[in-house]
């Protein structure tokens, strides 16, 4: 994580000013975590076949709003809220960072699964 934050930090800031490098940093950060708890509000929804106790309607409603405003949260903070020289390029480096950490992600994983394999 040190090294994804520390590679945001560097790409960021360049050809941009000090406003729009923390504004980079701040959005990817947030959808991070807002992508976290996209997972974890997901799994009253659509992992209840592998739950022992189905949630109760009144957890699935509430995980349903916290799904929503967390998918909602992720996809606005691609857009930045202040002026920058072009939104897309803004929009671009956001989307890099969060789709190249994440398939970072899956292949530390998947390579840690197949070195389990192995040894079994």
């Amino acid at each position: 994580m040190s090294g994804i934050t520390l590679a945001l930090t560097l790409v960021g800031q360049a050809g941009v000013g000090v406003q729009e490098a923390f504004q980079l940093l701040e959005n990817a950060a947030g959808i991070f975590y807002a992508l976290t708890y996209v997972a974890l509000f997901a799994i009253p929804i659509f992992g209840v076949a592998n739950l022992s106790r189905r949630p109760s309607r009144l957890l699935r409603v509430a995980a349903m709003c916290g799904f929503a405003m967390s998918l909602l949260y992720s996809t606005l903070s691609v857009f930045p809220i202040i002026d920058v020289a072009s939104w897309q390029i803004f929009a671009g480096k956001i989307i890099v960072v969060i789709v190249g950490a994440n398939l970072l992600g899956v292949a530390i994983y998947t390579a840690g699964r197949r070195s389990t394999a192995r040894v079994r």
